[in-house]
């Protein structure tokens, strides 16, 4: 574990207010847990307001960073829609490499989601052409490469699904935005920002990585969940498969999963889990800037709030961060985790900071 004092400059109000939360968390961490620091949605954009997302978008990743210094954190996580996407793209993509460089620059690995909006579609939507939209190969470059040159880095897939291991944890993270994009007649063929989707090559990447976990528990992140509370598929494209492949895991069976025919997200997959014994631990996300928590068949999904400020009287604030009413420069402006497994205990706990609930604990 890395655990580490250090002088990284974030806001004096923050950092007491983070010091506290260590005070509060450090004395419940197993030295046996994985510990991830963990947050999601930052939102992050040049344009300041003073209720709804902004540069503090960055500061977050920047004030994570200093927390994973206090605390015995494995690994740094973000989930997702690092940037809002609603600016020219020399700008989303500036600020986009600027957060990335945060967490090449720790000593803690690092792993990051792609989030529905971390390519620019929100932009390219006010425009006739779509003009501004990213092409996968921006993100790709900026974090995914980044990711994978690490030292004792994650693996990443070419679909954008990575896993790294512990000797009795694997954590895989999906990419809820694998979208196959093409220009036709100038204009790109699906919105990233409307399509949360797994393709055929990623499900059999996943199956691939699943079968290979033989005795380990797994951890799946992901931007979106695969399936919302109610139980209805939350990507428009194969959530219910990647729901049915993990209860499979846990089943330990053998089978096909069909995709349908689709020319874009169709197809089919056999996979054998029958030589594993491990169990889905539970599916961490985002996306929804809220926090849920929720079992489908058996499998957990926990939902984390959004980093980004979202405030009271801003017409897409949701319920839930109405309630903390957020604001600027206080503590509620921000919203973050600290996730500790504890493999010898058999439980999820997560610790929560800002516009978060303190604590979660469950049972796997």
């Amino acid at each position: 574990m890395n655990m580490r004092k250090h002088n990284i400059a974030i806001r004096h109000f923050v950092k007491r207010d983070l010091a506290n939360f260590v005070d509060r968390v450090q004395p419940e961490l197993a030295p046996e847990a994985l510990n991830l620091a963990l947050i999601t949605d930052t939102h992050d954009r040049t344009q300041l307001s003073r209720t709804y997302y902004g540069p503090n978008g960055f500061w977050h990743v920047q004030e994570q960073h200093w927390l994973a210094g206090e605390l015995p954190i494995d690994w740094r996580v973000h989930l997702g829609d690092m940037v809002d996407g609603s600016e020219p793209s020399f700008l989303t993509e500036w600020r986009l490499k600027n957060m990335v460089s945060d967490y090449a620059a720790d000593i803690t690995p690092f792993v990051i989601a792609k989030g529905n909006h971390d390519d620019n579609d929100k932009f390219a939507e006010k425009n006739r052409r779509f003009a501004g939209s990213f092409h996968p190969a921006v993100f790709n470059d900026a974090v995914f490469a980044r990711m994978a040159n690490q030292v004792g880095g994650p693996t990443v897939t070419r679909h954008g699904l990575s896993w790294f291991d512990t000797p009795q944890i694997r954590v895989v993270t999906l990419n809820t935005s694998d979208v196959p994009v093409r220009w036709i007649n100038g204009r790109k063929n699906y919105d990233v920002k409307k399509t949360l989707a797994v393709t055929l090559g990623q499900i059999q990447e996943l199956i691939q990585v699943l079968a290979d976990a033989g005795d380990r528990d797994v951890l799946v992140l992901s931007h979106a969940p695969m399936i919302n509370k109610s139980g209805k598929p939350a990507l428009k494209y194969n959530g219910r498969a990647v729901h049915e492949l993990l209860r499979a895991v846990n089943l330990h069976a053998k089978g096909t999963v069909n995709l349908g025919n689709h020319p874009d997200f169709g197809g089919q997959a056999d996979f054998d889990f029958t030589s594993t014994s491990g169990n889905i631990i539970a599916v961490l996300s985002g996306h929804y800037h809220y926090e849920a928590d929720y079992a489908v068949n058996g499998i957990h999904y926990s939902v984390q709030n959004v980093s980004a400020l979202m405030g009271r009287h801003h017409a897409l604030t949701t319920r839930f961060n109405r309630n903390f009413d957020r604001h600027i420069n206080q503590t509620n402006e921000y919203a973050g985790y600290v996730v500790s497994v504890d493999p010898n205990q058999r439980t999820l706990t997560i610790f929560g900071y800002g516009a978060a609930t303190p604590e979660r604990r469950f049972a796997y």
